[in-house]
């Protein structure tokens, strides 16, 4: 009889072996699934948020569109004009590398039929 429970040890060891070994690798295909990379989606959040602040800002600036439906603004202007928040040099940090800005971009605003849109151009 003890003969009997040394064979079911040994075979219950080799069981949960295997399935540690199966749990292992399951967990570690799908964890690649999950893998998420920050600096580009605050990346994203930030555009996001330029072109929502440059469509209010231009809702309360509407001599923006005298002369045009179209308009065209740097991030960089929009940061001087405190629409967007900027450090202290007026430098909107580009969070996928904090030695780049994002001044340079150019924001199109338009104005069609009363309905103001605002798109990062990138």
């Amino acid at each position: 009889m003890g003969n009997n429970s040394g064979k079911i040890s040994i075979g219950l060891l080799i069981i949960l072996g295997i399935f540690t070994i199966g749990y292992f690798l399951i967990v570690n295909k799908f964890s690649y699934n999950f893998d998420v990379n920050f600096e580009e989606d605050l990346y994203e959040l930030k555009i996001a948020a330029i072109e929502k602040q440059s469509e209010i800002y231009a809702k309360g600036h509407s001599e923006l569109f005298s002369e045009s439906s179209d308009v065209y603004l740097t991030v960089e202007e929009l940061a001087a004009e405190n629409v967007i928040i900027s450090d202290n040099d007026g430098n909107v940090l580009d969070p996928r590398d904090s030695e780049k800005t994002l001044n340079e971009l150019k924001v199109k605003i338009t104005n069609k039929d009363d309905e103001i849109t605002a798109k990062v151009l990138v």
